[in-house]
């Protein structure tokens, strides 16, 4: 008996002593330094919105490392804060080329993957599937990325808007959908290259822009085609959405009602928010028809930035953008309904639940509005009045000379501004009155 004791004994202690070699080879192996670790998201690049900066920001707040992922980190120099070094470190990758970051993550062991950038979505999205993390839909991102492939599936939900893809080497010299029409980058965003268009002479200009810039200011190459669709004439609005994992589905945190510059070109000047239809009972119908929207491009999880336009009280799509909305859409809200979209949507790849809303909101409306040149030329110096007026929470202005050619996309700004009231209309007013102000000085 006492025998058999000390050979179970005996038997114990290797196997603890196996396990416990077996724990240490995994653990050296997977984590070089050998200690407790502790938990790091890997951020692939960023937007220039300032989006990403916060949500490394907000990522280390919750006792992450961040690790920051770039094609070019030089590219953030004029970003501030810098997200390269606002990271506890970063690594040098060609972010387009999804073989390189799968080479690259191979030997990482991140706790999340989350990109805030149009253009690296998709590769976040593969990278953390395949790792087991939190991500969104691959083929969902990708059906939003490509216009025409959101235009073709979303076809007969809401007001059917007529499209046709056509290719920039032979696009036709007439558009196939009339006039007016829509031209547009069928991968690009920003309003880049969007123009509106009355007939063939426009037509042909529209796409010989899109033709002679294949490579955005990201260096995306663009894809060889463009799409065509249907002008739809009013007021523009966006639906601003981000999962909840709690109930499986599409959390609405609001609408937002678009500012939009005079035709040809669709840029956009500000935004409001929150915005409110007839009712109740129109909004949550209006939500309903945004969802379906979603579901049928196979969107889940992440963020929705949903642009839509009304025909006769029907919502008629203009685009899905499968992020935040972007600009200041994200203070307008911490403002008003107390949520801040960026704490959500990386608590949520993160893997941790909603924070609720903070107690410090005012209700209310806000503004954000945008200074566009008055004229083209070099912009010497904008310079705002010294004291911040009533209602004005904050706002920003161009500090150096810059070329000014005209307002044809969402980059042709001279700074902002963010007011807050608690009527609607109010906030836009003040707003505009403020800007107004405003001393924009041009060279001779």
């Amino acid at each position: 008996m006492i025998i058999f004791d000390i050979l179970l004994i005996t038997l114990w202690l290797i196997a603890s002593l196996e396990f416990a070699i077996a724990k240490t080879y995994i653990r050296v192996r997977k984590y070089p330094d050998g200690g407790n670790r502790m938990k790091t998201a890997f951020f692939i690049e960023s937007n220039m919105t300032g989006y990403g900066p916060e949500g490394v920001r907000l990522t280390r707040e919750k006792g992450y490392r961040a690790h920051f992922v770039a094609r070019d980190p030089s590219e953030y120099e004029k970003v501030h804060p810098n997200p390269v070094t606002l990271a506890d470190s970063h690594s040098v990758v060609d972010t387009y080329d999804l073989v390189k970051l799968m080479h690259f993550f191979a030997d990482q062991a991140p706790d999340a993957v989350i990109a805030f950038d149009d253009y690296r979505l998709v590769q976040a999205a593969v990278i953390a599937e395949r790792l087991g993390l939190p991500h969104a839909s691959a083929d969902g991102l990708l059906n939003c990325h490509f216009k025409d492939r959101a235009r073709s599936l979303t076809k007969g939900i809401g007001y059917s808007v007529a499209a046709v893809r056509v290719p920039l080497n032979d696009p036709g010299e007439t558009s196939g959908v009339g006039y007016p029409c829509v031209v547009k980058p069928v991968d690009d965003s920003g309003s880049t290259g969007v123009r509106v268009c009355w007939n063939d002479e426009e037509y042909l200009a529209a796409l010989h822009r899109v033709t002679t810039h294949p490579v955005n200011l990201r260096s995306y190459r663009c894809a060889p085609y463009a799409l065509v669709e249907e002008f739809v004439d009013g007021p523009e609005f966006t639906a601003e959405l981000i999962w909840d994992d709690g109930a499986d589905g599409w959390r609405l945190l609001g609408f937002t009602k678009k500012l939009m510059a005079e035709l040809p070109f669709r840029v956009e000047l500000g935004a409001m928010f929150p915005y409110h239809f007839d009712s109740v009972a129109d909004d949550e119908r209006i939500a309903r028809v945004v969802v379906q929207w979603l579901d049928a491009v196979g969107h889940r999880r992440g963020a929705a930035h949903v642009e839509f336009k009304l025909v006769d009280g029907v919502p008629a799509l203009i685009e899905i953008n499968p992020r935040l909305g972007g600009d200041q859409i994200r203070e307008l809200m911490r403002l008003t309904i107390g949520q801040d979209s960026i704490d959500l949507y990386t608590r949520l790849y993160l893997g941790l639940p909603p924070a609720a809303a903070s107690p410090d909101a005012r209700g209310g409306y806000a503004t954000s509005l945008y200074l566009t040149p008055r004229r083209t030329g070099v912009v010497t110096s904008v310079t705002p009045p010294p004291v911040l007026p009533a209602g004005i929470i904050r706002s920003t202005f161009a500090s150096e000379p810059v070329q000014m050619n005209g307002v044809a996309d969402n980059d042709d700004r001279l700074g902002y501004a963010i007011s807050w009231a608690d009527e609607f209309g109010t906030s836009l007013a003040i707003a505009e009155e403020y800007l107004a102000s405003v001393d924009v000085r041009y060279a001779q």
